[in-house]
């Protein structure tokens, strides 16, 4: 197919004969639109004739808004009629996607990662009213979300776009828009009334189909359908044959439901690999033994100089280790070393946020930071979420040369590069079919679709090619059985959970099953839980001033003990011994936000005494056993850090990222709902108010109550500390702004707080 394309004497020809098909069968074909590329890499001046065409015919009305042909004018009627329903230039995709939504209550729906299918649904989410909740697979999406969102509805001050669940500001008549991961939606069934929320939509819905995650996600529709069942319920995939899955999975109404598997691609790619040979050729994975060398057309050069000339932005798939251990630079260095660093006030600004968030600084010497400045980034899960939301916004604003990046990308952010560097194959994923799935998701990060009037293409570049042919070409099918119903006799941890949701026994106010409670409010435990609350407050209001110093390590470890025993009594069996250790951290850091320790003075903790910064560095790091999700039975003891790395050489950013992982992976996933149900059932029955300080700090990170408040009207820790000299008064009902300091008020703050201001300021 290559080589026919390469060397067609009569790409014109060939060119309407591929109009002509996707005329008749639409974009559904892979193998069409890698011809498209490339028709469009190799015979550019005979395809830029054709290119209004090839944008009518693949439906990308709004690129090519006034035709300059028949073919395209008569096409582009199509669109016009979009406009008029949807009041956007929809592709047919787009407006099929509309039309479901509108006319059916369950929606369940797949495309590729550039068909957009998220931008009909946003675009019904701004039109719709009541409150809409919008789930999504990780706190990776949740930045993306929000920035489109905002960017929307600019300065609209009846809308209220949070990523969590709170009802405040309750003197405006407003609006909710809530942007959550599947456990931050678990207090949607807390609230003192039942909001109002009319729609529900499930993105990357296909984490149904994992073993953790997906118990809690399925638990979440389930648990969505009884305590809403007026809501519209919409899920979103990519890549999937059986969208209907969902609907069988849950029971839902076959005759009020949509569901659709689309095929429609309107984005090239161009594969290419590095033979063992050392050159480096073009290859389709669309074809059978399209990696083979007899199927292959040598590239021109080196595609590494290609890729790496300045022009064109790369994102390069690593492993977390190597981001870990330092290694992700070993082939580029020499590269990144020649960049020039960045000089716009804008990315500047960025990245002092950054060092300042992480506390990078000559004695804590960060690789993020110091690579920031040279225009590349680091993006994977255990970037902390604030630092996140700034990279993000750095690649969008452009100043982004690199991105090395795990698959926390294939979640479907919207981050398109020019090239998808394959430097990494393994994925996480239990499964070929998982692996093959989030494969995928990465490669749409490369060309996706731009508002330019002109047909999309990227890059794909690795040396393993017959294994991204093969994935490409793996089919995925959710199952059309609930991960409730199969995994209840098999995961044990989660066992208890389940069977709370399916016999209906979950405790909605606790957030936990009945039985869990039933053990929690036995008298030993309350017994523990006053044991914990004397030891903190210690006979006084000062809560954890008992706690600090050496001469309190004594409590602390006292405090470490009790806190295992709940959770222990909780799980009905003991932790072992790595389970142990990661508890251990996790509760130490909580002891450290007791003491109103900011994230960086945590990180800078933790870093100083695994870096054994008062002892002999010339030695092994002290053992820290990495953050992982509890409970985890089968879970071993090892180190963050190797052995035979000595101490003073350890990553500060890997302790950045541990340190964001026990808050994020193990506080808040794994032992915040057992402590806000322990603590705030012995609430109900004893009526000490001590317990809620500690509710706040699992929740929160905090028990500051003007701090919470802050939190709860959706802005940053980050922020609290400059926001606070400009706020005179905030309740749970409003937010007064004082008026005098507002007239020196910088730009950046006046801009974070303009929509909390009433009109007339």
């Amino acid at each position: 197919m290559l080589r026919s394309i390469i060397d067609d004497s009569n790409p014109a020809q060939s060119i309407e004969d591929i109009i002509k098909e996707l005329h008749i069968n639409g974009p559904v074909s892979s193998t069409i639109i890698e011809k498209l590329s490339y028709y469009k890499r190799f015979h550019q001046n005979v395809f830029e004739i054709y290119e209004e065409k090839i944008l009518s015919v693949l439906g990308l009305f709004y690129k090519n808004k006034h035709p300059t042909n028949l073919y395209s004018f008569v096409l582009a009627q199509i669109g016009e009629l979009y406009q008029e329903q949807y009041n956007n230039y929809l592709t047919p995709v787009q407006a099929s996607i509309r039309y479901a939504i509108n006319s059916k209550k369950y929606i369940s729906i797949s495309a590729p990662t550039s068909a957009g299918k998220s931008f009909s649904i946003k675009h019904h989410i701004y039109e719709t009213n009541g409150d809409v909740v919008i789930v999504v697979p990780s706190r990776a999406l949740i930045a993306e979300y929000i920035e489109t969102m905002k960017k929307h509805f600019g300065n609209d001050k009846s809308v209220m776009i949070l990523p969590f669940v709170e009802y405040v500001f309750k003197s405006r008549n407003l609006r909710r828009i809530f942007i959550l991961t599947p456990e931050r939606a678990r207090e949607l069934f807390t609230q003192k009334e039942t909001p109002n929320i009319t729609l529900f939509f499930f993105d990357e819905a296909q984490i149904s189909e994992e073993k953790e995650r997906g118990v809690k996600f399925d638990v979440l529709v389930r648990r969505v359908e009884k305590i809403f069942p007026s809501a519209k319920l919409i899920f979103a995939h990519p890549f999937i044959d059986n969208p209907e899955a969902q609907i069988k999975k849950h029971s839902l109404s076959d005759e009020d439901a949509f569901t659709y598997s689309y095929k429609h691609n309107t984005v090239g790619k161009i594969f290419i690999q590095k033979h063992k040979n050392g050159k480096d050729y073009y290859f389709s994975p669309n074809i059978k033994d399209g990696h083979q060398s007899k199927n292959c057309i040598e590239f021109n050069g080196s595609f590494r100089d290609f890729a790496f000339d300045g022009n064109k932005t790369i994102l390069i798939f690593v492993s977390k280790k190597s981001l870990y251990n330092g290694k992700f630079l070993d082939n580029y260095s020499d590269y990144i070393k020649k960049l020039t660093e960045v000089t716009e006030q804008k990315a500047l600004d960025i990245i002092a946020r950054v060092e300042n968030l992480i506390g990078a600084n000559p004695s804590h010497q960060s690789t993020l930071v110091y690579l920031l400045k040279k225009g590349v980034v680091i993006h994977h899960g255990s970037v902390p979420l604030e630092v996140r939301f700034l990279v993000e916004k750095f690649i969008r604003l452009g100043f982004a040369k690199i991105c090395f990046a795990t698959s926390t990308l294939a979640q479907g952010i919207n981050m398109p590069f020019d090239i998808v560097w394959l430097d990494n194959l393994r994925m996480s994923d239990a499964t070929e079919k998982h692996r093959a799935l989030a494969f995928k998701n990465l490669i749409g990060r490369s060309g996706r679709l731009t508002d330019s009037p002109k047909f999309d293409y990227g890059y794909v570049y690795t040396e393993n090619a017959k294994l991204v042919a093969t994935r490409l070409n793996t089919d995925y099918k959710l199952s059309e059985e609930s991960i409730l119903e199969t995994e209840i006799n098999v995961n044990v941890d989660n066992k208890e959970l389940i069977e709370s949701i399916l016999n209906e026994s979950f405790n909605d106010e606790l957030n936990l099953p009945q039985s869990k409670i039933e053990r929690l409010s036995n008298q030993t435990t309350l017994d523990i839980i006053i044991l914990i609350l004397d030891l903190i407050y210690d006979n006084s209001e000062n809560l954890g001033s008992n706690l600090r110093g050496k001469e309190n390590a004594v409590n602390r470890s006292l405090i470490k003990k009790r806190f295992q025993q709940i959770f222990q009594i909780s799980l009905n069996r003991e932790l072992n011994a790595a389970e142990d250790r990661v508890f251990s951290n996790a509760i130490a850091i909580i002891l450290h936000l007791m003491q109103n320790c900011s994230f960086k003075q945590i990180v800078g903790i933790r870093y100083n005494y695994i870096s054994k910064r008062s002892k002999n560095r010339e030695e092994p790091p002290e053992f820290s056993q990495p953050a992982n999700r509890l409970p985890s039975k089968n879970l071993k003891e090892f180190s963050l850090f190797e052995n035979n790395i000595q101490a003073k050489n350890i990553s500060y950013d890997t302790v950045v990222f541990d340190t964001y992982d026990y808050l994020d992976t193990v506080i808040s996933y794994s032992l915040s709902d057992v402590f806000c149900g322990a603590f705030q059932n012995y609430h109900n029955i004893t009526k000490d108010d001590r317990a809620l300080n500690i509710i706040n700090l699992f929740k929160y990170g905090t028990f500051n109550p003007k701090h919470i408040l802050f939190l709860r009207y959706g802005f940053s820790a980050e922020q609290i500390v400059t926001l606070e000299n400009y706020v005179s008064h905030i309740t749970e009902d409003e937010i007064i702004f004082d008026t005098p300091s507002l007239a020196d008020c910088p730009e950046d703050i006046r801009n974070l707080i303009d929509w909390y201001l009433p009109d007339s300021i």
